[in-house]
């Protein structure tokens, strides 16, 4: 076992590693271990507060009850500071190292066989996603303990699962897409060079992934729902711009994505969950049949879902595998 002294100099090595994204995967994980070891709760890895300094004080303040304020914490404290503030880029060069130095393993190399076809794809996840065109998705049978890692070559919609202790990450063409749970559409054409980002629900990091050997990163755009970054021609820089609201219906087509309903029956709402997520709902037809239904359910999960029609209508529900029963409530 370490010394206290000895301790805090490694900690302070793996922080100043993480700076300079130098940190390796299993370094990364000591880290990781070490605010559990000295903190009631869990570190918070990622910058989705729009205040930073509420965020590093959410993440150090619990830690620095147990830890002393000698000389050597107060400079370790300076150096985690300030890779809390650039974790989100961190974590991004962390990405393309693992994956210019690790084989994950694929289960998967999809590809559309003829042009136009939607093809769905559940990930290990419940994430799903939407191929489109003639396209391919390379995922793992498992996503790795700290980042969910998947290569897409073409256009897809994304409806990832939420889990903010385990990045979504996409590497698509000349760029990486970092995301903790939120949907969008990448269109990524590799004759033309151009590259299409459109954010429908929550944040979106995008970095390129030519990575920087003496900055070992690129700086992050953020995208918010409604816009897009957009790469249009290559010799120009590439900018976020609000997405055209025409083009949205485009990149639902064919997908089960939009699932805001208004005033709709019954049957048709069920009829859409079961094709969406691919499972059988099992109810009393006559019970329910007069029910109409309005709710946006659009980037739910399938619980979530059940939890907000079976509400608006005091319908009990239990799940059995790929097999929903539904019971009590109705409308006649």
């Amino acid at each position: 076992m370490k010394k206290p002294k000895e301790q805090t100099l490694r900690v302070e090595i793996l922080a100043e590693k993480l700076l300079n994204n130098t940190i390796t995967t299993e370094e990364f994980k000591e880290l990781e271990a070490w605010y559990a070891e000295v903190s009631e709760k869990p570190a918070v890895w990622d910058l989705t507060d729009a205040n930073t300094v509420l965020l590093q004080q959410r993440i150090f303040d619990p830690i620095k009850n147990h830890v002393s304020t000698t000389r050597e914490t107060r400079k370790l404290w300076q150096y985690i500071s300030i890779a809390a503030s650039i974790l989100l880029i961190c974590s991004a060069g962390l990405w393309i190292w693992q994956s210019e130095n690790q084989k994950d393993d694929v289960i998967a190399k999809i590809q559309t066989s003829t042009s136009g076809k939607i093809i769905k794809v559940y990930l290990p996840d419940q994430s799903i996603v939407w191929l489109k065109g003639n396209s391919r998705l390379d995922y793992p049978s498992k996503f790795s303990d700290s980042t969910r890692n998947v290569t897409l070559h073409g256009e897809a919609l994304f409806e990832v699962a939420k889990d903010k202790r385990h990045p979504f990450v996409i590497q698509a063409g000349k760029y990486v897409t970092r995301v903790l749970g939120t949907s969008f559409n990448i269109n990524e054409n590799q004759i033309n060079k151009t590259f299409r980002l459109t954010v429908f629900t929550g944040k979106v990091a995008v970095f390129s992934s030519s990575v920087d050997r003496k900055n070992k990163t690129t700086s992050p755009i953020i995208v918010t729902p409604g816009n897009e970054f957009a790469v249009l021609n290559p010799s120009v820089t590439p900018r976020v711009i609000a997405a055209p609201s025409t083009e949205k219906a485009e990149m639902f087509y064919g997908t089960e994505y939009d699932m805001n309903f208004e005033n709709v029956g019954f049957n048709e709402v069920k009829q859409r969950i079961e094709k969406k997520f691919n499972i059988l709902i099992n109810a009393d037809s006559d019970k329910y049949s007069y029910c109409t239904i309005s709710a946006d359910v659009t980037d739910q999960s399938l619980e979530s879902t059940l939890k907000v029609i079976c509400s608006a209508l005091d319908i009990k529900y239990s799940i059995n595998k790929d097999q929903i029963t539904l019971t009590g409530g109705g409308c006649n």
